[in-house]
C-alpha cells in the first residue's frame, strides 16, 4: 500500500500536489502529516513551480494583445472609457433636446396618428401601433377569405355541384307570365352570388384603399 513505500518516493509524489491537496492528506495519518511538513518537500515544490513559470512566461501573449482583448485593463483605459461614456451622454442630451415633437412627427407622416394624443398623454408606441394594425389586417383578411370561400362554395353548388330543387309553384308562375317581356329568372340567388353588386365592389375597393393609406 501507499504508506509502505519509501519516504523519498512519497516525497517525490507529494511534490505534484498543491497546498489545498496536502492539507486533507496530512489529516489521514501521522506519517503523511510528517511528510507534508517536511521542508524538503516544499523546496521541491517551489523548484518545480519556478521551472513551470520559466517555461510558460515566454509563451504568454503580449500586454498590448491582452489590452486589445479587454483581458487586462489599465487605469488609463478605465478613465478613457468613462470619458467616452460621458461624451456620448452629453451628445445624446443635446440631440434629444433638439429632436422634433411627436405631434410634428405625426404631421410629417413619420409616426402613425395613434402615437399622438391631444392631451399630451396616452399615445401609443409605434411598435404597438404596428402590431395592432397587423392583427386587425389579419382579422379582416380571415373574414374576407371566409366570405369569398362561402360565396364560391354556394355558387358552385348552384351552378354544377348540386342541382337546385325545382318547385311546382315556381314553374306555374313562369308559364303563367307569357305576356311579360322579361326573361324568366330561375333563382335570383344565382345572379346575386355570381355577380356582386357594383356598390359592394366599390365599397371593398374604398375600404382597402383606406387601409393602405392610414390603416384600419
Amino acid at each position: 500500500s501507499l504508506p509502505h513505500l519509501p519516504s523519498e518516493l512519497l516525497l517525490h509524489i507529494l511534490t505534484y500536489l498543491d497546498i489545498p491537496d496536502l492539507l486533507p492528506l496530512s489529516r489521514t495519518s501521522h506519517l503523511f502529516r510528517h511528510l507534508t511538513l517536511d521542508p524538503l518537500l516544499h523546496s521541491f515544490r517551489l523548484a518545480r513551480a519556478s521551472a513551470i513559470l520559466n517555461h510558460d512566461i515566454p509563451l504568454r501573449p503580449r500586454l498590448a494583445d491582452l489590452m486589445n482583448r479587454s483581458i487586462y485593463v489599465t487605469r488609463t483605459t478605465m478613465v478613457a472609457r468613462n470619458l467616452g461614456r460621458k461624451l456620448v451622454g452629453i451628445k445624446l442630451n443635446r440631440k434629444l433636446g433638439s429632436r422634433p415633437s411627436v405631434e410634428e412627427l405625426v404631421g410629417w407622416g413619420v409616426l402613425p396618428g395613434e402615437c399622438y394624443h391631444k392631451g399630451g398623454k396616452g399615445g401609443l408606441a409605434p411598435g404597438l401601433v404596428e402590431t395592432k394594425r397587423r392583427v386587425e389586417r389579419e382579422r379582416v383578411r380571415d373574414f374576407l377569405r371566409g366570405w369569398v370561400e362561402e360565396w364560391r362554395r354556394k355558387g358552385s353548388e348552384i351552378r354544377g355541384g348540386g342541382e337546385e330543387k325545382v318547385e311546382v309553384r315556381r314553374m306555374a308562375r313562369r308559364f303563367a307570365r307569357k305576356d311579360t317581356k322579361e326573361q324568366p329568372r330561375w333563382g335570383r340567388r344565382v345572379e346575386i352570388r355570381e355577380a356582386p353588386a357594383r356598390a359592394k365592389v366599390l365599397g371593398l375597393r374604398r375600404f382597402w384603399e383606406k387601409v393602405g393609406r392610414e390603416g384600419i
